[in-house]
């Protein structure tokens, strides 16, 4: 099910102090690499969004996408909407507790950006503080692992952000435009100027490695990979022991 699809009835019906579980793709709206969509933190977790859905449609329910996020490092890139991290996180979390609001227990997060993290993680706990269950998946973080068996390597508008557009949305991807980053940061660091390195051409990796079969694989394995997160949230499996 879709939030916004549904009437005032059949939400009442179907999902008000139910069981239902609600996914929120969250995402950003800025520069990938110079032939990457600027969507393309949206087109992503909209995609997971909809698989998982489809597997589970009795059980989850989508809410709209949040598409701006927390983007300091690519601001002056062409085509950048940068949110700042404390209202990005803010309007996260006043979302969250609206969903619980109507006996939505546990809220999946879907996370496309990476500048997004720190914000979620606070908005998280604020949530939780109004007793909401929340789960973040940042899809090429989580499932990393699973992503090197295919690509060589990962990174903004690198080999697997590429690829996985071009499986997505290969009409809106231009490898032409492609480029590769060799600058690799020492130190987490933040600063003027450093976008000359950090991320050079709004990429770090190369995304002229990408390809459309790499993405296909990608996007199979961590769609698989979410679903055993969920079947593990609902069966309470969320620790393990050492």
């Amino acid at each position: 099910m879709y939030w916004e699809q549904l009437t005032a009835k059949s939400f009442h019906e179907n999902v008000e102090n139910g069981e239902m579980t609600a996914i929120l793709p969250v995402g950003s709206v800025e520069a990938h690499g110079m032939h990457c969509p600027l969507g393309a933190d949206n087109i992503a977790p909209l995609e997971f969004c909809r698989r998982l859905e489809a597997r589970y449609s009795d059980r989850l329910i989508v809410l709209p996408i949040i598409p701006y996020g927390h983007n300091w490092e690519l601001a002056h890139f062409s085509g950048t909407i940068a949110i700042p991290s404390r209202v990005f996180g803010e309007f996260v979390a006043e979302t969250g507790k609206e969903v619980g609001r109507w006996g939505v227990k546990n809220l999946v997060i879907m996370n496309g950006h990476g500048g997004n993290n720190a914000a979620l993680h606070e908005a998280m706990e604020n949530m939780g503080n109004a007793g909401i269950r929340s789960v973040l998946i940042s899809w090429w973080l989580d499932y990393a692992k699973e992503i090197r068996t295919i690509t060589s390597g990962q990174g903004h508008a690198g080999e697997d952000e590429t690829a996985v557009m071009l499986a997505l949305a290969p009409d809106w991807v231009h490898m032409e435009d492609a480029t590769f980053n060799p600058y690799v940061p020492n130190f987490y660091v933040k600063g003027p100027g450093l976008h000359e390195k950090v991320l050079y051409d709004a990429t770090t990796g190369d995304g002229r490695l990408a390809t459309r079969e790499k993405g296909e694989r990608i996007v199979d394995v961590v769609t698989d990979r979410m679903a055993e997160l969920l079947e593990d949230l609902w069966a309470d499996r969320l620790f393990h022991t050492l």
